[in-house]
């Protein structure tokens, strides 16, 4: 399935650069993409008894009209192939790939405790001048890491939290590594 909103996505991207507004249709997509995120246009969206025609009338009167081409016109072909399902994950593909081009990294540190206002910002400023990117950056907390945090950015992994490092003391005690029975 990802690999289809992959296609979807890449799809709406190059249409949007052959068209010329790629900064439009990625504002736009944020909005529709957001809006359809709601529980309310998903039942519409996902109701195999509402027609198809209803479901464009509905999309055209939330903001359609509002939207640049090739925008509508490709919420319209994944309505009219009955790929409705699809439309907040292509969309959500579409704005990494915007992301990226606008020189955007998404970066979701996880932390066993909150971080002080400071470290966030520490953080935030050390990726930024790393990684040579803006980086949009969101921190949760997730006590069962026990100590210390994860860091992903952009499908990289940096764990160095004390959850992790117990694993690894425990396979590599399952392996008999690093064991050399008491010291005398």
């Amino acid at each position: 399935m990802a690999e289809i909103n992959r296609l979807y996505g890449k799809a709406l991207y190059d249409l949007a650069e052959q068209y010329g507004n790629l900064d439009a249709c990625l504002d736009q997509a944020v909005l529709v993409r957001d809006t359809l995120k709601l529980t309310e246009s998903q039942q519409i969206l996902a109701n195999p008894l509402i027609s198809k025609e209803s479901k464009f009338a509905f999309l055209k009167e939330a903001f359609l009209d509002t939207l640049a081409e090739p925008f509508s016109s490709f919420l319209e072909l994944l309505i009219s192939k009955n790929r409705e399902a699809l439309l907040v994950p292509s969309l959500t593909e579409f704005l990494r790939m915007g992301d990226r081009w606008r020189g955007v990294v998404e970066a979701h540190v996880v932390s066993a405790v909150m971080l002080r206002p400071e470290q966030v910002s520490a953080l935030h400023d050390v990726l930024q001048r790393k990684l040579e990117k803006t980086v949009d950056m969101t921190v949760t907390v997730d006590p069962a890491l026990i100590g210390g945090f994860y860091l992903n950015v952009d499908g990289h992994t940096v764990d160095s939290s004390v959850r992790r490092r117990l694993q690894d003391m425990k396979r590599s005690i399952e392996r008999g590594e690093g064991f050399d029975g008491p010291q005398t």
